[in-house]
């Protein structure tokens, strides 16, 4: 006569997860720079980079916060030129070019 095998009874262990607490979110804040610029035909370069005429920067250029090199230069004009700190908030920028002599 064959001998009945015990039965064995498996429990898995489930480890005890810590309580919930509550995680502040930050909200990331995009920065850069924001122009006003007169005459709105004016070319505007970032870094050496062309982001657009004056009158197509409606809303914000993005940057990276640190020191950027900023020109703005129309033809028949004097170049403006500056160097501009970005900080954790859009910097706003307002230039009126002068016609050249």
């Amino acid at each position: 006569m064959a001998q009945a095998l015990p039965f064995l009874r498996l429990e898995t262990a489930r480890p005890q997860r810590p309580p919930a607490r509550a995680v502040g979110v930050e909200r990331t804040r995009e920065t850069g720079l924001r122009f006003d610029v007169l005459p709105e035909s004016a070319r505007v370069f970032v870094d050496g980079r062309a982001v657009g005429l004056a009158r197509q920067l409606e809303s914000l250029v993005a940057l990276a916060p640190g020191v950027h090199q900023v020109s703005v230069q129309l033809t028949g004009h004097a170049t403006w030129r500056a160097e501009v700190l970005v900080g954790d908030r859009p910097e706003p920028i307002q230039v009126t070019l002068t016609a050249a002599p």
